[in-house]
């Protein structure tokens, strides 16, 4: 049976190019990296090592079981450091609600600070509604939420402001309503309206129903098809639509009124019962994500 000393020692001459090398890198003495050596050799019946040069020289089982070597001790480190997490009382897991109209497209440029800082937490990440993200952190479901804040939070829940995202209020170019230009809002009230959310609960200030005859979706992206279908009109945030509005799939709606287009702010939020560094630093990289994409 191969110990990790061995594999260490093994590694180590490999890397360093010798023995004693090995031995400096391991704070041992050279007898004992190439004891180590010599029973790996004994216990795997296979010779690691040319040794008729000046330095050590891999054989060809050496070269085989190199990698294997080299993924045992990397495991060994990983355990080390698990271990370390859980004695300094770092989180396991961490849980990140997103409501998928905010820009999150560069959320991966962003998490890989995040893993080299904690490499060894799970990271979950949920798509829902605004108002159910709050649900979530309210009920510890969720660490982090990133939401459109044109909601109240309940007591325990902390949020920071980190950007806004623009609304425009979109319609098919086949659509009558884009033929022509619409005196008043009541115009827009004989046409079907697309609103995010579901029909039992209010929707946003930002997503007021105007129409009695209206069409729901909790997601941006059904609500997009269904715009560019020419099923009615709708606000959606500008980063969704934008590809369909240079393809001329979509178009403002031509109004004589004040434009119904809507600033929504962004806002992380989190339960006031949980706080730990990794949360704290994944609230900063949302809040630089935010950042990088209004200045954008």
């Amino acid at each position: 049976m191969l110990t990790l000393e061995q594999l260490y020692s093994f590694v180590e001459t490999v890397e360093e190019g010798s023995f004693s090398a090995a031995a400096r890198k391991l704070g041992k003495v050279q007898s004992a990296v190439s004891q180590n050596i010599m029973n790996m050799e004994i216990d795997s019946d296979k010779t690691l090592f040319d040794r008729s040069g000046r330095y050590p020289k891999l054989t060809q089982a050496g070269m085989t079981l190199l990698p294997q070597a080299k993924a045992v001790i990397a495991q060994h480190r990983r355990l080390n450091q698990q271990l370390d997490a859980l004695d300094q009382g770092q989180a396991q897991k961490l849980t990140l609600a997103l409501d998928e109209g905010v820009p999150y497209g560069r959320l991966t440029h962003y998490l890989k600070a995040f893993t080299e800082q904690f490499p060894f937490i799970q990271l979950e990440m949920l798509n829902a509604s605004s108002q159910d993200i709050i649900q979530l952190v309210k009920d510890k479901r969720a660490d982090l939420g990133l939401v459109f804040s044109d909601f109240t939070y309940p007591e325990n829940i902390d949020f920071e402001s980190i950007g806004t995202v623009k609304f425009e209020l979109l319609i098919s170019p086949k659509h009558p309503l884009a033929t022509a230009e619409s005196a008043h809002v009541d115009m827009l009230k004989l046409h079907r309206q697309l609103i995010i959310g579901a029909r039992d609960r209010a929707p946003s200030n930002y997503n007021l129903q105007h129409s009695p005859d209206v069409w729901y979706a909790d997601n941006y992206y059904v609500l997009l098809e269904l715009a560019k279908s020419g099923f009615g009109w709708g606000l959606l945030p500008i980063h969704i639509a934008q590809e369909a509005i240079n393809e001329h799939l979509l178009c403002k709606i031509p109004v004589g009124f004040e434009q119904l287009g809507w600033t929504a702010n962004i806002d992380v939020i989190q339960h006031s019962g949980i706080d730990n560094s990794a949360c704290q630093l994944l609230r900063k990289l949302l809040s630089d994500m935010m950042s990088a994409a209004n200045c954008g």
